[in-house]
């Protein structure tokens, strides 16, 4: 009788043991996985910023806004936590508050009351930046308006200036590596329209000189009747712009179809060839393209609800395949971000 209670005590430890076992197994391994917040915690320090691909949204924070003007369904926040690391930023005063755009100070279309604030944005960066810090966003100020331009600089420098570069650490921020962001403490690269704001910041680099982004307005204005016939023509257009890409500079692929009326159902439509045409720059013949790109700007970018069956996870997916295409992810960091799509 001793004997038989004996062996159940120690079949229950051995039990339990093996699930302590198993359940830390598991844990590691979750762990292990690599999510989109963190994506460039995969990427090798060595990895400089002009060199990294990266997802961007074009006009971000428009959510809330008409169909007319309103290219991105999510928050700041959510496309940081997508993997959205470089934000086109449009910026202007509406009934007091500065708020993201999508066209001039005079439309009717601005006045959601759900719009994206300059102060949340921020906001958002601050806190996510202090929960992920192996990651970089680049801020691009490519429209202001006069009379707001002041306000606007002056929030950049108060709720960013601690974590932006700094001209006195880097003079051109596509060389700029990961390691270097990281040790530095840097999460923010602000990349500005003005002249004149720029020559008075430290944190403040000029557009003209530090980023490249084409765009043809005829070759992206696609309407649903001639899609089939544009839609090709433009992926021929996005290659032109990689072969134009210049040394020195960040360089935004902008690959966003202009629509009018039927903007989510163009990129819905648009996303799975853009896709496979991202994926086509790893073949043979494709080395120049593969090296030349960088951000990949898209409209609804981190919005999962315009095509289920063309997720945006998908061109997450393709943009981090490039990314160990370029040499830029190890074998074993490629099966946790692997994992961590999965997840």
């Amino acid at each position: 009788m001793k004997n038989t209670i004996k062996k159940a005590m120690v079949a229950t430890l051995l039990a339990c043991a093996l699930c302590a076992m198993f359940a830390a197994c598991s844990d590691d391994k979750t762990e292990n996985k690599i999510a989109p917040a963190d994506f460039m915690s995969a990427i090798k320090s060595d990895a400089k910023l002009g060199e990294i691909v990266m997802l961007g949204a074009h006009d971000a924070g428009t959510v809330g806004q008409s169909n007319l003007s309103c290219t991105q369904n999510s928050y700041f926040a959510t496309m940081l936590d997508g993997g959205v690391r470089y934000f086109d930023c449009r910026v202007t005063a509406v009934e007091g508050k500065l708020v993201f755009v999508h066209g001039d100070t005079n439309s009717v279309y601005l006045t959601s009351p759900n719009m994206q604030t300059l102060e949340s944005a921020c906001d958002a960066i601050v806190a996510f930046a202090a929960a992920h810090p192996s990651e970089v966003i680049v801020l691009d100020f490519q429209h202001t308006w006069d009379a707001t331009e002041a306000q606007v600089v002056a929030m950049l420098e108060d709720k960013l200036g601690d974590i932006a570069l700094d001209k006195e650490l880097a003079d051109v921020p596509s060389e700029v590596t990961l390691g270097q962001m990281r040790e530095w403490g840097k999460s923010v690269v602000i990349v500005y329209r003005t002249p004149s704001y720029c020559a008075d910041s430290s944190i403040l680099y000029l557009r003209e000189d530090f980023l490249q982004s084409e765009y043809d307005k005829t070759a992206h204005s696609i309407a649903s009747a001639n899609f089939d016939e544009k839609a090709p023509a433009l992926l021929g257009t996005m290659e032109g712009y990689l072969a134009n890409r210049e040394d020195g500079k960040l360089f935004v692929l902008q690959s966003q179809i202009t629509a009018t009326g039927w903007l989510a159902d163009a990129e819905a439509k648009f996303r799975p060839l853009a896709n496979e045409w991202l994926r086509s720059l790893v073949d043979e013949g494709n080395e120049s393209k593969l090296a030349a790109i960088n951000i990949v700007m898209r409209d609804f970018v981190c919005d999962d609800d315009i095509g289920s069956e063309t997720a945006a996870i998908d061109t997450y997916k393709a943009v981090m395949e490039l990314n160990r295409a370029k040499g830029l992810i190890g074998d074993e960091d490629w099966e946790r971000v692997l994992g961590g799509i999965e997840a």
